[in-house]
């Protein structure tokens, strides 16, 4: 029996092994310099986190992994542009409740003393009495007195639990101010609850970006960078879901996701996952199967299709600026897009879109500086050691190439705007037929 059971292999769900929505476990990466900073931190008692990069450098991934690792139980506030700390405060108490209820019988729950689970309910019930409906409107919660920083900081403490505060660099400036005081709160509530902490997520520059702390907190709060993935690590994702999954990439199907993820893990899931999804593999296979280039064409043009109402959005985002009656983003982008080059030098992109007397390299700079931010749509970055800027999506210059294309072609043709659905159903067609490259030169074409 023995035997039979070493050749036995354990199943798996191809939703499981490729995660492009949720933070990787079965494929996760392990990134052993970002890993040592975080353990590090965690082990400080009222050390609080900021960790920032890239959007899809992999930061939830990181922090849950290295959590769930030394069994640190967490919980996990999402942001958006509206939020403010009475918000995330409200969440946060809304999912200490499994540790607080008076049914619950984990041993954790049993440690919390009588007096603290009192006056959990006590907030509670004063939350739930604070209810308010006007005019019909949606009914919104108000932060009662009772609920303070500090009493959020001894639920948190006393149960135990990490608080995971996710892409709070898209709040306000106002409110990122207030989360600076809160963390001075966390650090104070550390001399009795060693476990308490904060850390703050965002998809920025600096953590300045992501809370605007004072110098008070300077060395009560560690900075952690998360870098994108590097072409070894993207590597690693593929082999480890060809592993579990019985499947067989071949070597070109290997590097063209490593290329097109553009160092994204995001991309690489979601592309190792529409291969096997087109192939019917939906789980571990009993033979190894293999899959060609092909295979992963369709898994491009799903992937464009897929996320074209994205891409749209974040062009917009980034074209609705402009200075005067000079669209100042748009021939920034039209630079990168006429040309075969994927990165572009400051002087370059001022070469390229022809344009020196209206529009100086001191314009150009700014505007690329905006380009690279998560207000503009996050559309390019900037790697400071070659001086260059590049898509930080290789999708989105695709995409931006026909939205440009099919806009010049269209105005060719008349004077007045074409309807959307007519334009949606053209882009459609075109992310249908064409393929990277294939755009590229089909543009040059449309062009002559």
């Amino acid at each position: 029996m023995c035997i039979l059971n070493l050749f036995k292999r354990h199943k798996y769900n191809l939703a499981d092994v490729f995660t492009p929505s949720t933070a990787a476990v079965l494929t996760y990466v392990n990134r052993p310099d970002v890993y040592k900073q975080i353990d590090k931190a965690l082990m400080i008692p009222g050390m609080q986190l900021i960790l920032y990069g890239h959007s899809g450098s992999g930061k939830t991934t990181i922090i849950q992994n290295a959590l769930q690792s030394k069994n640190i139980k967490f919980i996990s506030t999402n942001c958006m542009i509206d939020t403010t700390v009475a918000d995330i405060i409200l969440d946060a108490f809304d999912k200490l409740n499994p540790f607080y209820t008076t049914e619950s019988t984990s041993k954790t729950s049993e440690k919390i003393s009588s007096e603290l689970k009192a006056s959990y309910s006590s907030v509670e019930s004063a939350i739930k009495s604070e209810l308010v409906a006007e005019n019909g409107e949606k009914k919104q919660r108000a932060l009662p007195i009772q609920l303070t920083p500090q009493r959020l900081a001894e639920f948190l403490g006393a149960s135990k639990v990490v608080w995971i505060i996710e892409d709070f660099h898209k709040v306000k400036e106002e409110e990122r101010k207030k989360l600076s005081q809160i963390l001075k709160v966390f650090v104070d509530t550390a001399n009795k609850y060693k476990e308490v902490k904060i850390i703050a997520i965002g998809a920025v520059g600096t953590a300045r970006d992501v809370v605007n702390y004072d110098s008070e907190l300077a060395n009560r709060v560690s900075e952690i960078f998360v870098p994108l993935l590097n072409t070894e690590e993207l590597e690693e994702i593929v082999k480890k879901g060809e592993k579990l999954l019985n499947v067989d990439f071949c070597n070109e199907i290997h590097s063209n996701i490593v290329k097109y993820s553009n160092s994204l893990a995001a991309i690489c899931h979601h592309l190792c996952f529409s291969v096997c999804y087109n192939n019917k593999i939906e789980k571990t296979q009993k033979t190894k199967k293999k899959l060609d280039n092909k295979n992963l064409q369709d898994a491009v043009a799903d992937y464009l299709k897929q996320n074209s109402d994205s891409f749209k959005e974040i062009l917009d985002r980034a074209l609705k600026y402009r200075d005067g009656n000079f669209d100042e983003t748009k021939f920034i982008l039209k630079a990168f897009c006429q040309q075969n080059k994927d990165e572009l030098t400051l002087k370059e992109v001022n070469l390229y879109g022809g344009n020196k007397k209206r529009f100086g390299n001191d314009n150009v700079k700014k505007y690329l500086t905006f380009l690279t931010t998560a207000e503009y749509g996050e559309i390019l970055r900037f790697d400071a050691n070659s001086g260059k800027y590049y898509f930080s999506n290789p999708f989105f210059k695709a995409f931006a190439i026909m939205m440009f294309t099919l806009e010049e072609k269209n105005n060719q043709q008349a004077n007045r705007p074409i309807p959307i659905e007519i334009f949606n159903a053209q882009v459609y067609e075109l992310l249908g037929k064409l393929y990277l490259r294939e755009i590229e030169n089909n543009v040059k074409k449309l062009n002559k």
